[in-house]
């Protein structure tokens, strides 16, 4: 009588191992930013994207930089404007960052496969609700990494913009859930 009602497919959702997927997602964003740091440390950061795509079990860590993001978005919007759609080249204008992670300098920068996420599978991705269920628990784990590692100060680069933009993907969008440090 009280019970809820389970879909038979959330059983893959409650399968996988998300306490070892928020273990490697931090392992993975720590090594990202030592990387970085080391490989780039002339390039000052603006925005950094920490995605994971619940259908391929695979997380990517990718890193922007104000002059990438800003002559991306010149360029974006010139395109729009000679396709005559002014407001969508001035909302580009206005946003001021790559809005996807895949326009990024360094996209793709870390990458870390989940085979503890290989119980969501048996998802059906092409079912809407499956798929935006499956992104929502992604979320939600990765909102307690970043948050966790951005309250200890993962994310102090030397060289950074004044304000540096640390996003992960939602059912919704692959750089919706922000934080500005």
């Amino acid at each position: 009588m009280g019970r809820r009602r389970v879909n038979g497919w959330e059983k893959f959702l409650e399968a996988a191992d998300w306490e070892l997927y928020k273990k490697r997602v931090e392992e993975a964003i720590r090594h990202a930013v030592w990387k970085f740091r080391q490989e780039h440390p002339d390039e000052p950061v603006f925005t950094i994207s920490i995605l994971t795509d619940p259908q391929a079990q695979w997380t990517c860590i990718s890193f922007d930089t104000k002059e990438h993001a800003l002559q991306y978005i010149q360029e974006v919007a010139q395109y729009w404007r000679e396709k005559g759609n002014e407001e969508t080249a001035k909302g580009l204008e206005e946003l001021g960052f790559c809005p996807n992670p895949a326009d990024f300098k360094y996209y793709r920068f870390y990458e870390v496969y989940h085979p503890e996420l290989a119980s969501l599978r048996g998802l059906n991705f092409a079912d809407e609700e499956q798929d935006r269920a499956a992104f929502a628990w992604v979320e939600k784990h990765l909102e307690e990494v970043v948050a966790k590692l951005v309250e200890e100060g993962v994310f102090t680069f030397e060289n950074r913009e004044e304000v540096v933009r640390i996003g992960i993907n939602s059912p919704y969008d692959w750089f919706d859930k922000t934080w500005e440090i």
